[in-house]
């Protein structure tokens, strides 16, 4: 199976202390394309925010990320370092802006508007954009955002990890697309319903693979 977005957690050994990188490493295919259904997908635009970023030692909080927000761009790959010098057996974070950072309006860095992930003040941030051209089918346009109550789209997501040097977490773009096409919900550009139905299928499609 393609593995479509690959980001690549390297932890330090499970005996060692000090700092760790963090691999988010995406991979479509070769090329930005994946084949779905006897279709041809080719991969336009697709990014994501990451926020809340925390490692977890037997239930007990040990570490949080204080850069507020990682913008993933499922097209390219990055490296972050972790100051975190403590063992650690899960992860999580948060997919979106929380209303936190909102209502702060526009910011700087990766919440630069200039990124292109930035409605306006009353909607606020795009928490995940992916676009896509499709020989066959409907062109996809996903803006899935909405932090408010009724259109809340923000998804708490954890994961367990063992203590070998490596694992990944993997978004499974070929089995979203797959969602997507039975839902037949083509086009979202502003929060709504729809949106909080697909930033489920979103988080679902977030797994750990052991390397």
């Amino acid at each position: 199976m393609i593995k479509s977005l690959l980001l690549l957690f390297c932890l330090c050994s499970y005996t060692q202390s000090f700092s760790q990188e963090i691999h988010f490493k995406t991979k479509v295919t070769a090329s930005p394309y994946v084949y779905i259904d006897r279709d041809t997908v080719e991969i336009k635009v697709f990014k994501y925010y990451i926020t809340k970023l925390q490692l977890w030692k037997q239930q007990q909080l040990v570490y949080t990320d204080k850069r507020g927000a990682f913008l993933i761009d499922g097209l390219s790959d990055a490296i972050y370092y972790l100051d975190n010098k403590k063992n650690y057996d899960s992860l999580s974070f948060t997919l979106g802006i929380d209303s936190a950072i909102q209502r702060k309006g526009a910011l700087g860095k990766d919440l630069d508007p200039t990124n292109g992930m930035y409605w306006a003040w009353q909607s606020g941030y795009i928490h995940f954009k992916l676009e896509t051209h499709s020989l066959s089918n409907q062109p996809l346009q996903l803006h899935i955002g909405g932090y408010a109550y009724p259109f809340n789209t923000l998804q708490q997501l954890g994961f367990k990890v063992t203590n070998t040097k490596n694992n990944s977490l993997q978004f499974d773009l070929s089995q979203f697309l797959q969602h997507i096409n039975s839902y037949k919900v083509y086009k979202i550009m502003s929060p709504c319903a729809e949106a909080v139905t697909i930033s489920a299928i979103i988080a679902q499609s977030f797994s750990v693979v052991n390397e």
